[in-house]
């Protein structure tokens, strides 16, 4: 197996180029052949990084200064046997909106970026980015399906991709002319987080799940062992839906459901890579951040966080110490999950710089831990618990 990357950089340094900036230097000055009070043409004194002003990276969790409105919809797919998608679209409105009145969205900063996503993200996410100048397309006709290898691992990203097309079109109550669709991110927690790397550009390789079945690394709990596993009897109904859609090969990689307007995407309590595989991982070429619970209970945080992490060609992790599978649902997280999703889709879908210090150790590790309480987990870590530090404590 390929051995874990360093990756204690920050995915901030993705979005600062040239690279003298992303070291946090105005200019560099070389000190060979230098008399003292004198300086070559073109070369300047390293400067420190300025100071991070912590109250303007704080309010990255309140609204934002857009009103949000939100617009309800029931399409049919009839490429898919006519399936039935039950969509909610959260998005920046002029003013005060009520259900059901056609929406009136904000002229200032449109045409808009897209985020897509389950309706169980959508309820976390949807307003608050939507408050900050996104549209945001959450699909409601989504939910667990607690079993391995089951069909809606098809369906669900072919439902977000079926949303997108409906905004770009129009068809979803905002006009087509205040969407970017072009770009486009995706989040999903746990069962959405599939969705997302899906949608990213990963691909399933159907023997790396055989030869992992068959080997069981030891790091697996039976809890993990029994998910991935246990329903072996499942995988001609998984492989018929995708063969369906055109996904499955004969041999090999399946093709990606990637969609090439997807720019980002953020998985949270994440899983898939016993499905994909290094290869299957190797095809995404969108940044991905994971944030993981390092307790979790249901998605071992080892192996299904630290391998995507391992493997993922261009991803950040932040792992929130102690907390439980639905911690993002529960107690104190969802404050610093706010802020780290709008910087996040903010510095990749708009080139924003106004948050790109959250993306930071710096910030997760020493500063976040200060700006809340911590009910439902003991601290924040950049990267792998274990190998950082553990903010807060």
């Amino acid at each position: 197996m390929e051995p874990p990357r360093d990756r204690r950089g920050t995915a901030a340094s993705r979005l600062r180029p040239p690279l003298l900036s992303r070291l946090g230097v105005l200019a560099v000055g070389l000190a060979v052949g230098l008399t003292e009070g004198t300086l070559p043409i073109g070369f300047a004194v390293a400067q420190p990084a300025p100071p991070v002003n912590v109250e303007a990276l704080a309010v990255a969790a309140d609204p934002g200064p857009y009103a949000v409105g939100t617009w309800d919809a029931r399409h049919v797919d009839a490429a898919r046997h006519d399936r039935v998608v039950r969509l909610r679209v959260y998005y920046p409105a002029a003013g005060h909106t009520e259900a059901g009145v056609p929406p009136v969205v904000g002229a200032s900063g449109s045409p808009y970026a897209v985020v897509v996503g389950d309706g169980i993200i959508g309820d976390v996410f949807g307003a608050h980015l939507a408050s900050h100048g996104f549209v945001f397309v959450a699909v409601q006709s989504q939910g667990p399906y607690f079993v391995f290898l089951h069909e809606a691992m098809i369906d669900f990203p072919l439902d977000l991709v079926f949303g997108l097309d409906l905004l770009a079109a129009g068809e979803l109550g905002v006009p087509a002319a205040a969407v970017d669709s072009d770009r486009t991110g995706v989040v999903g927690h746990s069962f959405g987080s599939w969705n997302a790397l899906a949608l990213a550009g990963a691909r399933v390789d159907p023997q790396h799940l055989q030869r992992t079945c068959a080997e069981r690394p030891a790091a697996w709990s039976d809890n993990w062992w029994t998910y991935v596993c246990g329903t072996p009897q499942r995988w001609a109904g998984f492989e018929a839906a995708a063969r369906e859609v055109g996904l499955a090969a004969p041999a090999g990689l399946w093709e990606p459901f990637g969609d090439a307007r997807i720019r980002a995407a953020m998985a949270l309590g994440p899983e898939g890579f016993d499905l994909t595989g290094p290869a299957g991982l190797a095809s995404v070429e969108v940044p991905v951040l994971l944030v993981a619970a390092g307790a979790d209970e249901m998605n071992d945080y080892v192996p299904a966080t630290t391998e995507l992490f391992a493997h993922l060609p261009d991803a950040d992790l932040i792992t929130f110490v102690g907390a439980t599978h639905l911690w993002v649902f529960v107690g104190d997280a969802q404050p610093h999950l706010r802020r780290f999703a709008l910087a996040f889709f903010d510095v990749n879908l708009r080139g924003g710089a106004a948050w790109t210090d959250i993306l930071t150790p710096a910030f997760v590790e020493g500063i976040a831990p200060t700006l809340g309480g911590r009910t439902g987990f003991e601290g924040l870590v950049w990267g792998v618990a274990g190998e950082g530090t553990v903010g807060g404590r």
